[in-house]
């Protein structure tokens, strides 16, 4: 006998009704800026203003919760077309497009890590895009493994920028207009580092032209694989 479906509440007094679209965002604003450790049954409840019980009316359980999340955040990841003919900026827009991503919820990024994920929950974006990326690589040109490399490259940077440059962004108290924030050299006063001292007060290039020397430097890579740097 088949399951009966579990009820789910067309209305809430006052309030908006509660829908597992809701629930998803509500799921992912919350991982964007404390991790996916911080989606709890109860922190989501009370971050929605309902009841844990409610929550189930909706969703299995967490593990579904999470699911529908990361399918959230996969499903806006949209790149824009990649043209082989102008390489160069589609290499550039493939990785504004994920460093949009990546700033939207850049700590929901964890969540290989944070979590256990089934492989059939991956989301088709993770492949359709990578796959997209690796032809456009290739129809330029460069070996597969080559295209690889490249690919591996821009992702790991591209991760790590959005981590530990725009992520801090708007943080209280955290200066990434300099290499190193003036109170950490007033706190060690009496340490001999002239050169860093000299280089601390140089300002830094702003976000979106270190972001563009990243690209940079995978094109170069790019070129070189192609025999043309």
């Amino acid at each position: 006998m088949p399951a009966t479906p579990r009820r789910r509440p067309a209305t809430r007094k006052g309030r908006p009704v509660l829908t597992r679209e809701i629930i998803a965002a509500k799921a992912l604003q919350m991982a964007g800026s404390q991790g996916f450790p911080s989606v709890t049954m109860r922190a989501l409840a009370t971050e929605l203003d309902v009841t844990v019980r409610a929550l189930y009316n909706y969703v299995e359980d967490r593990g579904e919760v999470v699911s529908l999340a990361v399918d959230l955040m996969l499903t806006s990841w949209n790149p824009p077309p990649l043209d082989p003919a102008a390489w160069e900026d589609s290499v550039g827009d493939y990785a504004r497009s994920l460093r949009a991503l990546y700033r939207r919820w850049p700590r929901a990024l964890l969540v290989s890590l944070d979590e256990d994920t089934a492989p059939a929950s991956v989301h088709p974006n993770r492949l359709l895009n990578l796959d997209r990326f690796l032809r456009l690589l290739r129809d330029v040109g460069l070996e597969l493994p080559a295209a690889l490399a490249a690919h591996r490259q821009l992702s790991l940077l591209v991760l790590s920028f959005a981590l530990v440059v725009d992520g801090p962004v708007g943080r209280t108290g955290d200066d990434r207009n300099t290499l190193v924030p003036d109170h950490w050299l007033t706190a060690h006063a009496d340490l001999d580092i002239p050169t860093l001292r000299e280089a601390a007060a140089l300002p830094l290039p702003t976000a979106d032209e270190q972001f563009d020397l990243l690209v940079a430097a995978v094109v170069e890579q790019v070129r070189g694989g192609l025999g043309t740097g």
